[in-house]
């Protein structure tokens, strides 16, 4: 199987991670071949079998270039928190042009400030979520697709992980933390390291999110507060909830 590793606008971070895999890519090269990986290869090629796909279209040639990438492969994923969520470049949206302009510099015109998930564009056909990725979820989902498994996302929060690693709860230690709507899959890496969950994963299907701003709210946090900590990874996926915040 041919596989390759695309970027659209974002910092790069998951190709990066690809790289971190170190020796395991060595047992990955004898089940692929990367034909397509701009870090790492001088000479890309097309089509591939698998087109894994990191960042958020944020102008016409970039959703153009994903769409051809859709056309040439059989399976693509979406890379890490910018492919899924639409990420921090998504933050732009929940601003006006005006304040847009004055926070980014300017955008080119054929820019349509509105960056959106993959799957807003093209069919997805799995996600790898977080910031970066994970790399032991990447190998699970490669070793499905070897073995002919479905692959499945994790369907908890990361409260759950938390649990399992014994950790104090950081809400109950007065921390703004989004772990308890999170998708799980990180092993809780944040708050086991005293660090609040900043959601970089994204909500979990079945998060009661609006349970959770009025826990939030319970605790002493501004309605802004709340409303910039679910906007910094997930505008796109949570606009809804966030446009019923501010009219509460």
């Amino acid at each position: 199987m041919k596989i390759g590793i695309f970027s659209l606008s974002c910092c790069e971070g998951c190709s990066v991670q690809f790289l971190n895999l170190e020796e395991k890519i060595l047992d990955l090269l004898k089940h692929f071949g990367i034909e397509n990986f701009r870090l790492a290869k001088e000479y890309n090629e097309m089509p591939v079998d698998i087109a894994f796909v990191e960042g958020t279209p944020t102008n016409r040639e970039e959703i153009l270039k994903l769409l051809k990438i859709r056309k040439d492969c059989n399976v693509l994923v979406a890379l890490g928190t910018c492919a899924v969520t639409g990420g921090v470049s998504a933050m732009v949206n929940t601003m006006s042009k005006k304040e847009a302009m004055e926070v980014y510099g300017g955008f080119p015109p054929e820019m349509p400030v509105d960056p959106k998930p993959l799957d807003y564009y093209v069919d997805v056909d799995y996600h790898l979520y977080g910031c970066p990725f994970s790399k032991e979820e990447l190998m699970e989902l490669i070793t499905s697709i070897i073995l002919g498994k479905k692959y499945k996302d994790k369907e908890y929060s990361v409260c759950v992980e938390c649990s399992l690693r014994e950790n104090n709860c950081l809400l109950d230690q007065g921390y703004l933390c989004l772990g308890p709507i999170t998708r799980g899959g990180c092993k809780a890496l944040c708050p086991s390291n005293g660090k609040p969950c900043l959601g970089c994963r994204g909500p979990y299907e079945d998060a009661n999110i609006k349970g959770h701003i009025k826990v939030l709210q319970d605790i002493g946090f501004s309605k802004e507060e709340i409303i910039e900590a679910l906007s910094l990874f997930s505008y796109e996926k949570l606009k809804e909830v966030i446009g019923w915040l501010k009219e509460e």
